[in-house]
């Protein structure tokens, strides 16, 4: 245990020795990824936009930021989505700005498109959601037909202090079952006295709460199966 506890201290204090000029210089790319970003929209490449513009608000807030320019990547994120044809993903971004007229304004010029899909957010479940994790990432629930009944996929993220570096935190589950009066319930197989994991799930038009009875679903660390998930497709 000493080995252990020692061998810990010394890669902490070896990885923060060495990775504060590279922090450095990885926090001064802000307005490279800016620039890339503002590029790739202009020549019509919005996937790329898209993929800038996430590593802009990623760096800003590991880099501490101020709250406006991270609103403002946030803000051309969702401008990306939203001429990309993708209405969903657009609020899921605009929903991370702080209230203001900016955020208002971008969530009442897609309010309409919204407004017309809503009979199929009422149908059916089926699509995919969204909880943000940070730095860019957003923890992911999809829910599809198989087989008369639903194949529910859950990939949880948590971002630690240096995840954009060594990555984040994993934890998945995959079920087939049923979804009745909008909920559905995952349960790992109980393993001694121990009895497993149990997430249950309840679908609205625009979202899915969940919730975890348990201790350890064995997650990675800080992985969490809970919380308002915001529905970004339809299928």
């Amino acid at each position: 245990m000493k080995r252990k506890w020692h061998a810990g201290v010394m890669a902490l204090v070896l990885h923060t020795a060495a990775s504060d000029e590279q922090i450095a210089a990885d926090c001064g790319k802000l307005n490279d990824f800016a620039r890339s970003g503002e590029a790739a929209f202009s020549q019509g490449d919005l996937h790329q936009a898209v993929e800038h513009y996430t590593a802009q608000a990623a760096w800003g807030e590991f880099c501490h930021v101020p709250p406006a320019a991270l609103a403002d990547a946030y803000h051309h994120i969702a401008l990306a989505l939203m001429k990309e044809g993708e209405p969903f993903k657009a609020r899921a971004w605009l929903q991370r700005m702080p209230d203001g007229d900016e955020r208002r304004q971008a969530l009442l010029a897609i309010q309409p498109v919204l407004d017309q899909l809503q009979p199929a957010l009422a149908a059916s479940p089926m699509g995919r959601y969204w909880r943000y994790a940070g730095k860019g990432v957003w923890s992911t629930l999809s829910v599809m037909p198989e087989a008369g009944r639903w194949r529910i996929r859950f990939s949880g993220y948590y971002i630690p202090l240096m995840g954009l570096y060594y990555g984040p935190n994993m934890g998945q589950f995959s079920t087939l079952t049923d979804i009745e009066q909008q909920h559905a319930i995952w349960q790992s197989p109980p393993d001694g006295n121990d009895p497993g994991c149990r997430v249950t799930m309840t679908f609205h038009p625009d979202s899915a709460d969940l919730a975890t009875v348990a201790r350890d679903c064995g997650f990675g660390m800080n992985v969490r199966a809970s919380g308002n998930f915001t529905r970004v497709s339809l299928y």
